[in-house]
């Protein structure tokens, strides 16, 4: 089974390609779609094998529960109980980043849970200026998608964001896909974060958040662990400074090549 470190070290190498690429052949571009094709099903693969685990968690849970209730002290069964349930908590956390638990639904009258304040890439609060005007008139789950990201509701946020961007083609699909990779970024999540700014410069390339990307997308390698992070960071950085001079990302980037460079 594929693990997200692999998943992201794949698409580090596709998004670096696409960042500097500039004048790929055919046969170039058909090779980087595979090769996002197969990072898109080892991710599957792994959101399926996590789901998996995590149903074994909770169903060895309610049975050491229920064991207890019954027995009302330790014995040998809630013993092993807990051995296996120690033993799978661990091997979700390895593949899982450490979360064991399922992010709330959205929707209902469920209240929101307290989180810190969003943070995000220096990217993020220049997206969060420009969206303010745009949010007076957009449609409701964009709205609450930027707000739970704004609330510190990643999990959530992902979720009803991705729900906007699935529902069709909106001006403002280009904004939530890079909101999804901001939420990601918050969790630490650097190497999703990087595919799904990815995303972005892939499906929406004339889209007026692209340098936003650029310069998130930069952040998110020069963050990740990854030993040729800091290098794409740079090469991608230099694209932002190329063909987004004025632009204020492009300011930013400047300061953050020469920090680079050092």
């Amino acid at each position: 089974m594929a693990t997200m470190k692999n998943a992201g070290a794949l698409a580090a190498t596709v998004v670096a390609a696409l960042a500097w690429g500039g004048c790929a052949s055919m046969a170039e571009l058909r090779k980087l779609q595979r090769e996002q094709k197969e990072t898109r099903v080892q991710l599957a693969d792994t959101t399926v094998a996590v789901d998996s685990l995590r149903r074994q968690v909770e169903q060895l849970r309610t049975q050491l529960e229920e064991s207890g209730a019954r027995g009302g002290r330790r014995n040998a069964g809630s013993t092993d109980l807990e051995r296996r349930l120690a033993a799978l908590e661990a091997r979700l956390a390895s593949i899982d980043g450490g979360s064991v638990g399922m992010p709330p639904a959205i929707g209902g009258t469920e209240p929101m849970i307290a989180a810190p304040p969003a943070r995000g890439t220096e990217a993020a609060q220049i997206a969060l200026r420009a969206d303010a005007a745009l949010l007076v008139t957009a449609p409701e789950a964009y709205r609450l998608g930027v707000e739970l990201y704004k609330q510190g509701q990643w999990d959530r946020a992902v979720a009803k964001l991705r729900e906007f961007v699935r529902a069709g083609k909106s001006d403002l699909s280009d904004n939530a896909q890079y909101w999804i990779g901001e939420c990601y970024f918050n969790q630490g999540d650097y190497s999703r974060a990087i595919i799904e700014f990815n995303e972005v410069l892939v499906k929406y390339p004339q889209g007026d958040r692209i340098p936003t990307t650029l310069l998130a997308l930069a952040t998110a390698f020069a963050n990740s662990p990854d030993p040729d992070g800091k290098k794409d960071a740079r090469l991608i950085l230099q694209k932002l400074i190329n063909e987004y001079g004025t632009s204020e990302e492009a300011r930013i980037g400047r300061v953050k090549l020469d920090a680079l460079v050092e």
